[in-house]
């Protein structure tokens, strides 16, 4: 429990800072604190066996992804006026919520509702409810350049930096969808069975679905840019790609499946050779994440 509190003080940092620092209304509060979090510890009830039934991890991303789009939702709807940079943000990463939520719910739904993830979390109920707090906090601070375009109406005219990011957006997005349906291909042939995926996007990034993920909030962020002289604004725009960045490179993303495929495939001479010849993150940069 002191796992939650601790979590929670963290996020109330986050909103005091934004209150007093960054000027974030209270409308953009209200999506952090009554919301994206609240609707994950109301599905926590059920989910963490509150209830008497045993924890589970299945509609864990389901939840995340729903949250996403209601949160989208209601940011965009209570516009009396939408502009085209608004409504090309909002439906940008609507589609990106939606595919990724349905390919997740997918995944966890042929593996039988298990996620190797929550293997030892969730027989913590202090520590499941703080995985289910942190995807609330993921959701707010992911979105929160769009949330910040959304919370007024936007006269502003779209700028050539805004096609940029539209462009950079279509290309993150389209290599995690091809690196994913590559990954999901490799694993359902039985003849792959024990092995790593070491072919398509794969050979030229050990993680390029994470790589397209971190490029797409870069183009979000770059496509929801309005004006660079409202330096509060800017720093906004830039906690969305810099989160993604941290969290991915440094949490719960490349080092824990980093770990996962050295204790499965560590001794193979073969894996060894892949990794030394394959760069982390970026394509083609052997000597960079």
């Amino acid at each position: 429990m002191g796992i939650v509190l601790s979590t929670v003080a963290i996020t109330q940092g986050i909103a005091i800072l934004g209150t007093t620092t960054l000027k974030w209304t209270p409308q953009i509060l209200n999506y952090l604190g009554f919301f994206t979090i609240g609707v994950q510890w109301i599905s926590f009830l059920h989910a963490g066996g509150i209830f008497g039934n045993a924890p589970t991890e299945k509609y864990y991303d389901l939840i995340g992804s729903l949250t996403y789009l209601s949160t989208l939702g209601i940011s965009i709807a209570q516009l009396p006026a939408r502009s085209a940079r608004q409504i090309i943000a909002t439906t940008l990463s609507g589609v990106w919520a939606l595919r990724l939520g349905s390919f997740l719910f997918y995944r966890i739904h042929k593996s039988g509702g298990v996620d190797s993830r929550f293997a030892e979390i969730k027989k913590e109920k202090g520590r499941f409810l703080i995985a289910w707090t942190i995807q609330g906090a993921w959701v707010f601070l992911t979105l929160l350049s769009v949330l910040v375009v959304n919370q007024e109406v936007d006269a502003k005219p779209l700028k050539i930096v805004n096609y940029v990011g539209m462009g950079t957006w279509i290309f993150g997005f389209l290599m995690e969808v091809t690196a994913d349906i590559q990954k999901l291909r490799f694993k359902q042939n039985p003849a792959n069975e024990g092995k790593w995926i070491d072919s398509g996007l794969w050979s030229i990034s050990r993680h390029p679905n994470y790589f397209g993920e971190i490029v797409l909030w870069i183009g979000m962020t770059l496509t929801c840019f309005d004006d660079f002289n409202n330096v509060r604004r800017v720093i906004c725009f830039c906690i969305s790609p810099v989160f993604v960045t941290f969290l991915l490179m440094f949490v719960s993303g490349v080092p824990l499946l980093e770990q996962k495929a050295d204790e499965k495939w560590g001794e193979s001479e073969f894996y060894q050779k892949y990794k030394k010849s394959t760069p982390v993150l970026v394509p083609f940069l052997k000597k960079c994440w």
